[in-house]
């Protein structure tokens, strides 16, 4: 097993599966919900928003700083999803749906 296969693997044990959510009153957002948690959010400025303790879990793992973290869930993202125009970014708060 490669290094890349490796890490989507990794991240794939993390984020799927999950619902895929809305809400009325944040109409510019789709939520990632994973055991009544929200685990990412997608905006319409084409950020991904990772919650910490994921995002910190792929970083801790691998070795990575920040740059290299977004550039592999972004490799990620297009790879198992399609989602190649989204920018990764870390995001600090907790949210349960």
């Amino acid at each position: 097993m490669d290094y890349n296969h490796l890490i989507d693997s990794f991240i794939s044990f993390l984020i799927d599966p999950h619902e895929i959510k809305t809400h009325p009153e944040f109409s510019n957002s789709i939520y990632w919900v994973k055991n009544k948690e929200v685990i990412a959010e997608i905006k319409i400025s084409k950020n991904f928003w990772l919650y910490y303790k994921i995002w910190s879990e792929i970083s801790d793992q691998f070795g990575l700083d920040y740059n290299e973290t977004q550039l592999v869930i972004k490799n990620w993202l297009e790879k198992n999803h399609g989602l190649e125009e989204l920018t990764p970014k870390r995001r600090l708060t907790r949210v349960v749906w």
